[in-house]
């Protein structure tokens, strides 16, 4: 057997279930919601979206794309910046050294993301959980430096 088999239905369904008893672990305040299509896109990947509630960023979704070998663990942190990509750049770069098995990356539209891959076989709950709660956590931290230094004067950043 290989490190990373073929997927198929039977691995997606063994993903959803994974996914939904993964979620009764999660507080609702925090975990909004999961969605799932039920067929595979014209690809032949299956999609999970998981919204979380952010500190700093008021919703963090995170994609999961379980593709013919592997499962795509995917965030959108902000949108292209629109001053000083340099620094945003720069800012990413430095971080990547000190995340652990999520990167920054350039995205659709140039808008940056956090990204990893996971062989669809090692994928189980813990795995998961730590995944998403790293995505979480590195959305939150990065938000508001990677929006000031990409977007200066037009954010503002909410007061609690």
């Amino acid at each position: 057997m290989s490190r990373a088999p073929l997927t198929d239905e039977a691995q997606a369904r063994a993903l959803h279930e994974l996914i939904a008893s993964w979620a009764t672990t999660w507080d609702p305040a925090t975990l909004l919601g999961v969605e799932h299509a039920a067929s595979a896109d014209d690809k032949g990947h299956y999609h999970w979206l998981i919204r979380l509630r952010g500190e700093e960023k008021d919703v963090v979704t995170v994609w999961l794309s379980l593709r013919q070998r592997s499962v795509v663990v995917e965030t959108q942190v902000t949108p292209a910046p629109e001053i000083d990509p340099q620094s945003v750049y720069q800012y990413c770069l430095t971080k990547n050294a000190q995340m652990r098995e999520l990167h920054f990356a350039l995205g659709p539209e140039a808008g940056i993301y956090l990204l990893c891959h996971v062989p669809a076989g090692e994928l189980d709950q813990a795995r998961l959980d730590e995944l998403v709660g790293a995505s979480l956590h590195y959305a939150d931290e990065s938000f508001v430096t990677l929006m000031t230094l990409g977007f200066g004067d037009l954010y503002r950043r909410r007061r609690k």
